[in-house]
């Protein structure tokens, strides 16, 4: 654990009480939150979905018994299982099991190719799937199993209620594929004894990176790592009161966010948990409105979806009592944009999937809007210099941030070279751009590969993005480098408008004469009715690229003048 009391850790005089109270945080199997929120309030909602709600106490005997139907089915401790579907209740139910029986959770994004699947599977060694009984996601689900040996189970869960002793629609038997409802595990199963677990040590979750500079691979995360995680954000935030939150569950959960941000926080909170297989910024403000919501965590994507929706209906805000934003960067032009909107200030969250993910909060301080946050309780940051990361770089320079913490991952899995190039000095390297102020407040310029390079000099696409959005007709933008002859790269800003708003070059270069160098100034725009997003709803810079690189090869094809 890190020495917070020392002259190292200058952002503790930021903290509330409760996050400065935090000096040990305990390391427990995760079925703990979930055996706590049961004693506790046992007839409080936990799991909300298409109108029906599972309490703490029935979620529980569930639990158990669907961990002593997978144990039937030949899940032991170790063994890895996939969860492959959007937002619902099976996600927890199923987490919550495995973990009982000691088995790894493995988040499989129902949006990534097949062929991204099956190496995940592959490489993760997975002995069975949950996926809903939604035939696109059966279809995928037998694809993937046909395609990686190991699998021997498909678990259906039904994908239109909360109540998992509903049979699922089971597709026609394929192969050698055991196919068999949720229904029916738990009728199988008679409550699992608990395995033993050495939280520091045995895995929770394999949950994979994006893989957008290379292969995906997995971070090994601990119970360890997601149990204290859960303890540093609920510090964060002690108007929180146990038993009496209600968080909108909307965010991908085969992502970090969806399990720890989540699922974690909530449960640790004895919270309800209001599902959404598919987002709706119309539908989602009705959840709220219906299930008195007080705790929004969401991607930008989502808030930005928010603010369009509320042009077309009044809503009350007052009952949100925490707004937090994460899993991409949050423009200070966004925050203000939200408060204007609906008096919420967000909380920004910084962090990773190798990280649990949450490092980095911001404070509720107006006049540091403009920076990321402070490091949590437990969790010391430093700034490497860039061309030497043994070097620790001087108050407000620019380096790489490298993180130290309990819930910094246990490492890869099955890569121990590229888990040793990970980590200096027993800090993970995040690979991300940033500066620490002399009283330790961060702020995250950008990823090492979003930099762009022109004319030598370094321009942060992120600060290009912060400015733009400053204009009141754009609704968002992304800023990538360009090959210029001239210069090696330039900038080129991809932008989407408002509703009937207009903008060209030239008129947004006049707009950003003052909040941008010569150097950092778009010189090219395009303006798209969306911009493309991942499959975890943020902004993707790589089929940004890619999209570049196509079109530049079609102007190269189309200058081509054949010989004659």
């Amino acid at each position: 654990m890190t020495d917070e009391n020392s002259s190292s850790a200058p952002w503790r005089k930021y903290y509330n009480d409760k996050a400065a109270g935090l000096n040990h945080a305990e390391a427990f199997p995760l079925t703990e939150f979930l055996d706590r929120a049961m004693r506790q309030f046992p007839t409080a909602r936990f799991l909300t979905f298409n109108g029906t709600s599972l309490s703490y106490e029935q979620t529980r005997e569930l639990v158990d018994r669907l961990a002593g139907g997978l144990a039937a089915l030949g899940v032991e401790k170790g063994d890895r299982v996939g969860y492959m579907a959007p937002a619902h209740p099976a996600f927890s139910l199923t987490c919550f099991a495995l973990w009982r029986l000691g088995a790894v959770e493995v988040g499989l994004n129902p949006l990534y190719a097949e062929s991204k699947l099956i190496m995940m599977a592959n490489d993760s060694g997975l002995s069975a799937v949950i996926t809903l009984d939604s035939p696109d996601l059966t279809e995928k689900a037998s694809k993937l199993a046909l395609a990686a040996p190991e699998i021997k189970t498909l678990i259906l869960a039904p994908a239109t209620t909360c109540n998992p002793e509903t049979p699922a629609e089971l597709p026609r038997q394929s192969g050698d594929i055991h196919t068999i409802s949720l229904h029916d595990v738990i009728a199988r199963g008679e409550s699992a004894e608990k395995a033993p677990i050495d939280p520091a040590t045995d895995a929770a979750a394999l949950q994979y990176t994006g893989g957008t500079t290379g292969a995906p691979k997995a971070a090994i995360l601990t119970h360890a790592n997601l149990a204290i995680n859960a303890q540093q954000m609920t510090s964060w935030y002690p108007a929180l009161q146990d038993g009496c939150e209600a968080m909108l569950a909307a965010a991908p959960v085969t992502h970090v966010a969806g399990l720890g941000p989540m699922q974690n926080f909530m449960t640790s909170l004895a919270g309800e948990l209001v599902w959404m297989s598919r987002f709706s910024p119309h539908a989602a403000l009705d959840l709220i409105e219906r299930h008195n919501v007080s705790v929004l965590i969401a991607p930008p994507t989502m808030y930005v979806a928010f603010l369009d929706a509320c042009r077309e209906r009044r809503f009350d805000w007052s009952r949100i009592r925490v707004a937090q934003a994460g899993a991409a960067p949050v423009p200070t032009e966004l925050k203000r944009r939200v408060f204007d909107a609906t008096g919420l200030w967000l909380t920004t969250l910084y962090g990773m999937t190798e990280t649990s993910p949450a490092t980095v909060y911001s404070t509720p301080l107006r006049e540091q809007a403009d920076a990321t946050g402070i490091p949590l309780p437990l969790t010391e940051v430093q700034i490497r210099t860039l061309n030497n990361p043994a070097q620790i770089a001087a108050s407000n320079e620019s380096g790489e941030i490298c993180v130290k913490g309990p819930q910094v991952m246990a490492g890869y899995w099955h890569r121990p070279e590229e888990t040793q190039n990970s980590f200096v000095d027993g800090f993970f390297r995040t690979g991300d751009i940033g500066a620490m102020s002399e009283d330790g407040v961060i702020t995250v310029r950008d990823r090492v590969k979003d930099v762009i390079i022109a004319s030598g000099y370094n321009v942060y696409a992120a600060d290009v993005e912060a400015a733009i959005l400053e204009h009141p007709a754009v609704r968002e933008a992304a800023v990538i480098g360009i090959n210029d002859d001239y210069r090696g790269e330039t900038v080129k800003a991809i932008i989407s408008l408002s509703a009937d708003a207009a903008l060209d070059l030239p008129t947004l270069q006049t707009f950003l004469k003052g909040r941008l160098s010569p150097i950092e100034m778009p010189k090219k725009l395009e303006i798209m009715d969306d911009i493309p997003k991942n499959e975890n709803m943020k902004i993707s810079k790589l089929a940004l690229r890619e999209r570049e690189t196509s079109l530049n090869a079609q102007v190269r094809q189309s200058r081509t003048v054949p010989l004659t």
